[in-house]
């Protein structure tokens, strides 16, 4: 009489086993224990890591109050600024705080909005200067023209023989205003424009308002020397 074996049977235990052919046996798993270096190497590594970024958002959230210009500032302009409160980390030493006072001109251009850089105030003027004051028709000047703002002076002859019409001459460059009476208007209907000129430059300047039309064509920030 034949007798049939199950295959896979445990010849110690007479039971089957659920192992098949080719299967590697399983592998008890290892407890964690806190004893374990590793453990505790992992933990110090995670903790140092929040440290870290504590400390780095820490640096990031510290505010300063400095001062942004209210509106365009051109070369050697009286800064009109108002303090505002920003986060800048390492940068904030290069900006004027606002517990410092605004003494002096600007020595380049800010854009309105921008923050003013420490170095930007130290504007030294001409040191051989005049003061012209020029007749301007409001149409031929800048809107909303203020003390500060940079020019250039044309002038168009009154008449041009046989009829032909004058060509402006570009009288000076980049000229800074030093007052703006807008609010004030002649009997002819111009306002009184003073300018700031080398002191030889002056007659020329006299001789050109008195024989044409000035005009004052403003030199944007974009187009200043920054430095």
């Amino acid at each position: 009489m034949a007798v049939f074996t199950s295959q896979g049977a445990n010849p110690r235990t007479n039971q089957f086993t659920s192992q098949l052919p080719g299967q590697l046996p399983a592998k008890r798993l290892r407890v964690v224990r806190w004893r374990d270096l590793r453990l505790w190497v992992g933990l110090a590594i995670m903790v140092l890591a929040m440290f870290a970024g504590a400390f780095i958002l820490s640096r990031g959230e510290q505010t300063t109050t400095v001062w942004r210009a209210s509106s365009d500032l051109s070369i050697g302009s009286v800064p009109v600024a108002t303090p505002v409160t920003v986060a800048l980390g390492e940068a904030q030493d290069q900006y004027l705080p606002a517990n410092e006072p605004l003494t002096g001109r600007l020595r380049w251009p800010v854009a309105a909005g921008d923050l003013i850089p420490r170095g930007a105030l130290g504007y030294s003027s001409l040191l051989n200067a005049r003061l012209v004051t020029l007749p301007v028709d409001p149409l031929h000047a800048p809107v909303n023209l203020a003390s500060g703002d940079i020019v250039d002076i044309w002038s168009t002859p009154a008449e041009a023989a046989g009829g032909i019409t004058a060509k402006p001459v570009l009288v000076f460059s980049r000229v800074t205003v030093a007052e703006a009476a807008i609010d004030s208007v002649g009997i002819g209907g111009e306002i009184a424009v003073v300018v700031e000129v080398p002191a030889d430059g002056a007659a020329q300047l006299v001789a050109a308002a008195r024989s044409g039309l000035i005009d004052l064509v403003a030199v944007p920030i974009t187009s200043q020397p920054t430095s």
